[in-house]
């Protein structure tokens, strides 16, 4: 009868699970690169749809801007609804000297949380700052800019996840071995 070396099985058995976790570690890696820049498409998109209700609603319906900002809060998701049903009953509740310090500070706070980039923050910002202080068409001038500045970006993150989408799930699996590789 032949003896098994038990102690050589343990071994190898650890290395295959080792190696295992290592793949696996690596390939979520390159998966979370490719989610962040996916959540942050999806993220500004609702801004985007968020602003195109405002934009549309002011033009034709003229609502108060905390009753307009409420009612768009329940049409759209994520983070971007968050933030406008927060800045609708800020408004309401008068908290905050204006609207667009009630604005800033909403984002500032629930940016935080988001996947969006501080650029993107700078031009919901700058947007928040003509709240309630310009005329009709100089409103509309300003949602049409941030709706520019938002396609431009969405369009960009399009790109960039049609090219490297799959590129980071494959770095992430080749690193894996790579590191395994090296190890062993």
């Amino acid at each position: 009868m032949e003896k098994y070396n038990t102690k050589g099985d343990r071994t190898m058995f650890i290395q295959g699970v080792g190696a295992l976790l290592i793949v696996s570690a690596t390939t979520f890696a390159g998966y979370a690169f490719f989610a962040k820049d996916k959540y942050r498409l999806k993220e500004l998109g609702e801004i985007e749809r968020g602003i195109l209700l405002m934009k549309n609603q002011i033009s034709y319906l003229g609502t108060p801007l905390a009753q307009l900002l409420d009612e768009i809060s329940w049409k759209i998701e994520g983070v971007a609804g968050l933030a406008f049903q927060e800045i609708a009953s800020r408004m309401e509740e008068r908290q905050g000297n204006s609207a667009d310090e009630i604005w800033e500070s909403t984002w500032v706070e629930l940016g935080k949380k988001s996947y969006l980039t501080a650029v993107d923050l700078n031009e919901l910002m700058a947007f928040g700052r003509t709240l309630g202080f310009l005329e009709k068409e100089q409103q509309e001038g300003s949602m049409d800019m941030l709706l520019h500045y938002l396609r431009e970006v969405e369009e960009r993150i399009n790109k960039r996840l049609d090219k490297n989408g799959r590129l980071y799930f494959s770095m992430g699996v080749l690193g894996g071995l790579l590191m395994v590789i090296t190890l062993l």
